[in-house]
Formats: C-alpha cells, structure tokens, sequence
C-alpha cells in the first residue's frame, strides 16, 4: 500500500480545500491502494502531531498544499526540509495565491507544482464555476506518481489457447453450417450470412486475446 502525507495549514479555508481534494483519493484508499496521511490520521495513530516528520519519512510522497498560511507556518516549511533531506518525491499544491518562489527548497520544486500554469487552485475555481474539475485533475497528476507500477496496466489472459481453440471450433461449425445450408437451399446470401454470424461470434471470443484490456490510473 502507498502512502500519500498531505501537509497543509490550520487555516479554514486551507483546511476546506484539502477535505474537498480528499475525496478524489477515498476510493483508492478504501480499495487499499494508498494511505491517506493527514492531520487527522496523525492524531488517530499517534496523537501526537510532533511525530509528522516520522509519518512523513515513511510515506511514499509528499503534497504540500501551499498558501499563505503554510508559508507562515514553521512546522509546514519543516516538513517540506524534512522530505527534501528524505528524499522524498514531492508535489506541492498551489491552493492559494502565495509567494512561494521566496522559499528556496520550493523554487527548486517549481516543475512539480501543480496547477501545470503556475496559477493557485482558487483562481481556477473561480474561472471555471467549480472545484471538481480543478481537484480532479490534479488527484490525477499524484496518483498517476505514487502508482506507477499502475499507470498502464495490461490484463492479460494466463493462455489465450482455449479461445484459440474455442475460435476454431466454431469455425469449423459455421463452415459445416454454411454448407448444409447451401445443400438445403442453395441460395448464397443466407450461406454467407451464417458463415458470418460464426466468424463474428469467434472474433469476439477471441477479443480478449487480441485487443487486452487497457486502463489508466486516476
């Protein structure tokens, strides 16, 4: 299971946005396919909000969600030295309009902020009517890095030889049907109809060897 530290500030409207930017990881984590570490998650294992540096350096990365606020706050910039000296991958959050370029480890983490544009998250939720849509996106974006080995699976059969088989038995029926067919009424068009009905049903027993089911993580 991969673990996800999510570092945020006390503020409400910090606090709000990341409960919001929560929900698009509660499925992955009901499956128990990440660990969501948190400030509520922090006081339900430990109680204890001083071990943060502890549960950060066991998780797999870290998401700051940056604001003002969080740049305020001395155990919020601790925690970005803490899985830089880990090193930790590291996606920081623009939630809120901030100068974060005044911190130097996070102008080094400028390619990995998310939105792509640079832009905080409440800009683009007030130019698109909406947060979904903006947290959506950005889930994406962390959980395409802490499931890697997830981003493009292929669901491969253990043996594709019984659908071959399958396939060829029931060729060999729509040939056999096909001729009898043409025996009893000699008309063409319905001797190929049926010959197609079975080639149809034989390429899409065949469909899961030929064309593997692909999916995208997030």
């Amino acid at each position: 299971m991969k673990k996800i530290f999510f570092a945020y500030s006390d503020n409400a409207k910090d606090v709000e946005l990341y409960r919001e930017f929560n929900k698009h990881f509660k499925t992955y984590a009901r499956n128990g396919l990440v660990m969501l570490i948190d400030k509520d998650e922090l006081f339900r294992q430990s109680g204890d909000s001083s071990k943060a540096d502890q549960f950060l350096l066991e998780s797999d990365i870290t998401v700051p969600l940056l604001s003002v606020d969080y740049l305020d706050n001395e155990q919020c910039l601790k925690l970005i030295d803490v899985a830089v000296a880990g090193k930790k991958p590291i996606i920081p959050i623009l939630l809120r309009d901030c100068n974060f370029d005044s911190v130097e480890k996070l102008k080094a983490l400028k390619d990995q902020l998310l939105p792509d544009d640079k832009e905080p998250v409440m800009d683009h939720m007030e130019k698109q009517g909406g947060q979904d849509e903006v947290f959506a996106a950005m889930a994406r974006r962390v959980k395409g890095v802490v499931l890697k080995e997830l981003e493009s699976v292929v669901i491969k059969k253990s043996s594709g030889r019984f659908y071959y088989i399958l396939a060829g038995i029931l060729l060999v029926l729509g040939g056999l049907a096909a001729s009898y067919s043409y025996t009893e009424w000699a008309d063409w068009r319905v001797t190929t109809g049926i010959f197609l009905l079975f080639l149809i049903i034989a390429l899409f027993a065949l469909k899961d060897v030929l064309f593997p089911t692909k999916f995208k993580v997030g």
